[in-house]
């Protein structure tokens, strides 16, 4: 019994020591200069699977799905992103998604948020990224079907 208690006092005393620790390594962002980039964009959907994995009922779920797209170019000096889907593509229920090195992407004026279903008709989004360093930039993605 006057172990358990000397193990529980010993590890209150322990506790209460490192909860008062300072950070010993401070991250500097200022390091990785200007990085607001996109370099690549890709659009997704989700599509309904049904698999009878042996559990008598089967089983329903999504699966991420790229949409086919005709052109995909990222323009790094003028800042913008045209993509141009397949005929036929409904642009009302797709995502998108972004690889970049920025440290915060934020969706402006309306853009539906990055790897989020959402309503692409009206063509043009304007999504501000920020870099480790602070430099922002707005980044214009276009979207548009095939004609």
């Amino acid at each position: 019994m006057k172990l358990n208690i000397v193990a529980i006092l010993l590890g209150i005393l322990c506790l209460s020591t490192i909860s008062c620790m300072k950070p010993r390594v401070k991250f500097d962002d200022s390091v990785w200069g200007d990085n607001a980039t996109i370099t690549a964009a890709v659009l997704f959907r989700y599509t309904e699977v049904t698999n009878n994995l042996g559990y008598g009922e089967p089983v329903t779920g999504y699966q991420n799905v790229a949409v086919a797209t005709k052109s995909n170019t990222i323009d790094k000096t003028g800042f913008t992103v045209n993509i141009v889907a397949v005929k036929g593509t409904d642009l009302s229920k797709i995502g998108i998604r972004f690889s970049h090195y920025a440290k915060l992407i934020t969706p402006l004026d309306g853009a539906p948020a990055a790897g989020i279903i959402a309503d692409f008709t009206k063509g043009k989004f304007v999504y501000q990224l920020t870099s480790a360093d602070g430099t922002v930039r707005d980044w214009t993605v276009n979207i548009a079907v095939e004609p």
